[in-house]
């Protein structure tokens, strides 16, 4: 066996952050959010965070988010101070999936007015600082550029140290242990399964003993759209058939995960027609020199609108923003 390593570039980052736009369409396409993934996020992009929006009938029913629930929230504790968990950085990626239809300073407006209308203005304004916080982050890991890492540790390893520098110890754990937990996990799976001095039964009663240790389940993990698109990339720069895939996902997550991740192939290669179709379209609008900046903006939200589903553009307004969809790219 190759042993091909598996660890997700969402892992690493946030969601947004992947190598790959690829995903599956609907329930699917909700698993495949977290690879994203992945990044070339205009620096002009994340700034101007205190200006005032010129739109000031901007909202979220005039924007891809119509029609949507917001996900995640702001947590108070028993002296009603804000509380950094998981649901916080859900509640900005929320907001912030709306990038490329509008400026983060527009967007921040946006979020200060859910906040307003369901915590103190205090919470709110600490919330706030959490989200530049997080922005100032996201700008940080662009300048990065982890995806010119090819060592999965490295990867780990810098966004990591990067996310302590950025947003200090208890929102670095906040927001990313759990990701974190799982990439030095998969790391420690991957030396067992790439240890050419073990035969396949002790592999597999090594990994049997880690993930025990760890509580981990192997099948949730090779659920997760991350691994899924960090060892297809592999599997492609390798060359492999489709025996191979499947003989090389079997070794590492089982018989049951393997069929599953070849049937995600499958969903994976229809949403690339789709994308390329996409971008052939966009492609068309950026040529047209004589929209406005506004207007090219616009056009392009209704071409999202026409060709996905609500969950669907905010995967591609995400992407687009950070210079993941690009013609040819």
């Amino acid at each position: 066996m190759l042993g091909v390593a598996v660890l997700g570039i969402a892992t690493l980052g946030f969601m947004w952050y992947s190598n790959s736009s690829t995903s599956s369409g609907g329930e699917q396409a909700d698993i495949a959010e977290a690879g994203t993934e992945r990044v070339e996020t205009p620096q002009a992009v994340l700034s101007n965070k205190n200006s005032v929006s010129p739109d000031s009938e901007f909202s979220l029913d005039k924007s891809s988010l119509r029609g949507t629930e917001v996900d995640g929230g702001v947590t108070l504790d028993a002296n009603g101070q804000v509380v950094l968990d998981p649901g916080m950085r859900r509640l900005f990626d929320y907001y912030l999936s709306l990038m490329g239809e509008r400026e983060l300073f527009q967007i921040r407006s946006l979020l200060k007015d859910y906040l307003l209308g369901k915590y103190s203005p205090a919470s709110t304004d600490a919330a706030l600082k959490f989200f530049d916080r997080y922005t100032d982050y996201l700008n940080a890991l662009t300048d990065l550029n982890i995806g010119g890492l090819s060592r999965p540790e490295e990867r780990l390893e810098k966004v990591t140290a990067l996310r302590k520098k950025m947003l200090g110890e208890e929102m670095a754990f906040a927001f990313f242990a759990e990701e974190e937990m799982l990439a030095a996990l998969t790391l420690k799976r991957m030396a067992i399964a790439n240890d050419k001095n073990l035969g396949a039964e002790e592999k597999a009663r090594q990994l049997a003993v880690l993930d025990a240790s760890q509580h981990y389940s192997a099948r949730t993990e090779a659920d997760t759209a991350a691994l899924i698109t960090e060892q297809t990339r592999q599997l492609e720069e390798l060359q492999l058939t489709e025996q191979q895939r499947a003989a090389e996902r079997e070794a590492l997550w089982g018989k049951d995960a393997a069929a599953r991740l070849a049937q995600l192939d499958q969903q994976r290669a229809q949403w690339d027609a789709r994308i390329d179709q996409y971008l052939r379209a966009r492609s068309r609008i950026d040529a047209n020199r004589g929209l406005s900046d506004a207007a090219r903006a616009q056009a392009i939200a209704a071409l999202r609108a026409q060709q996905f589903n609500a969950a669907e553009q905010r995967r591609i307004a995400s992407l687009e923003a950070i210079g993941q969809l690009k013609p040819g790219g």
